[in-house]
Parts: structure tokens; C-alpha cells; sequence
């Protein structure tokens, strides 16, 4: 039997995968309460009993987008081999989750930002700075290993892992997908690893 507290979930989460994908569709700024109604066929009466507004909808949205970019990061950010491994099996599964999601995450992030709400803004600001933080402790980490040049600007290395994901799937989207990920992403990840490794 499904009780009050699990039927209220699976509504908040339909709600929110209602919202994520019409800012897939159509950007931040089209999405009203009254198309995600629409769009699990509910009334906007049974969005508002779950979400006080637009902007509280987006900001569990991104709540839901932290958990699944921080998760993936987190899932390969440790385990057999070294710093380098761990980058660019993070690099190949945001790719692989990107291709299968239609690039979500980052998609969302970038329309959010575009509405200029500052709360909302400041939450997204969040969630990167944490996910920056994690790819820089593998950086330093590399530096440990030896594979890292020690002089590495640690800052600016990982922005820059954060922004080559960013900046593909920003590409891809406004292509209307029509390249692989997968064909781009390696002279990226080539030129990363040049900029980043110990030489000699």
C-alpha cells in the first residue's frame, strides 16, 4: 500500500522531471506552472500543493541536479588507479549520462542562470563551486602521484574541466545534437591532459 509520504514524493518528483524536461524543450523562460500540469496531467491546484511557486519547483530542480552530478563525479572519483584515470573516467560518464539524458544537468544549469534570479543563482553557484572543489582535490592528488606538474594553477585547472563539459554540451545543444559527444570530446580531454601533466 502506497502511504501519503510516498505518493507525495513520487508527485514531487514527477513534477520536478516534468519541469526538467520543458526547459529541455523549450528554456527556462516558457516554463509555467500551468505546462507542467499539463505535462504529467495534473491541475496546477496539485502542482501548488507541493511546490509554492515556479522558482521553489526549480529550486528542488536543482537540489535533484546536484545529487546526480555530484554522484557521478563521486562514483569516479575514487578507485583502482591514479588522478588522471579517475578525470577521465569522470570526463567518459558525464559524457555517456549526457548522450543518454540529452545533456541535462548542464542544459538545465545554463537555462536556470538564464533567468537571472539571484536565489536561484546563487544556489547553481553553489552546487558548481562543491563540484570544482571535488575535481580540484583530485588534482592535487595528482600532484602527490608525481603526474601533476606542482606549479598547476589548481583553481583554474579544475573551472577548466567544469567549463570543457560545459562548453561541449552548450555546442551539442545548439546543433540540435547532431554530432556524437563521444567524437568530440577526446581532442578536449587531449589538450586538458597536455595543459595539466608533470613533463619529463
Amino acid at each position: 500500500m502506497v502511504t501519503q509520504h510516498e505518493s507525495t514524493r513520487v508527485r514531487r518528483q514527477q513534477i520536478i522531471s516534468a519541469a526538467r524536461s520543458l526547459i529541455v524543450k523549450y528554456g527556462s523562460e516558457h516554463v509555467t506552472v500551468r505546462r507542467m500540469a499539463n505535462e504529467i496531467g495534473v491541475s496546477e491546484g496539485a502542482i501548488y500543493r507541493h511546490f509554492k511557486s515556479k522558482r521553489d519547483i526549480l529550486s528542488f530542480l536543482v537540489d535533484d541536479i546536484e545529487g546526480t552530478l555530484l554522484g557521478d563525479l563521486g562514483k569516479n572519483a575514487t578507485g583502482k588507479g591514479g588522478s588522471l584515470e579517475s578525470l577521465e573516467k569522470i570526463l567518459i560518464s558525464h559524457i555517456s549520462s549526457i548522450e543518454q539524458r540529452k545533456g541535462v544537468s548542464f542544459q538545465v544549469i545554463a537555462e536556470i542562470v538564464s533567468l537571472g534570479d539571484k536565489k536561484l543563482n546563487k544556489k547553481i553557484y553553489g552546487v558548481i563551486n562543491k563540484y570544482i572543489l571535488q575535481i580540484k582535490e583530485i588534482l592535487t592528488r595528482g600532484i602527490t602521484e608525481g603526474v601533476i606538474q606542482p606549479g598547476l594553477d589548481l583553481d583554474a585547472a579544475s573551472a577548466m574541466f567544469f567549463n570543457m563539459i560545459q562548453g561541449l554540451v552548450d555546442i551539442w545543444a545548439l546543433s540540435q545534437y547532431s554530432f556524437k559527444l563521444r567524437d568530440r570530446y577526446k581532442p578536449l580531454w587531449d589538450f586538458y591532459l597536455r595543459s595539466i601533466v608533470k613533463q619529463g
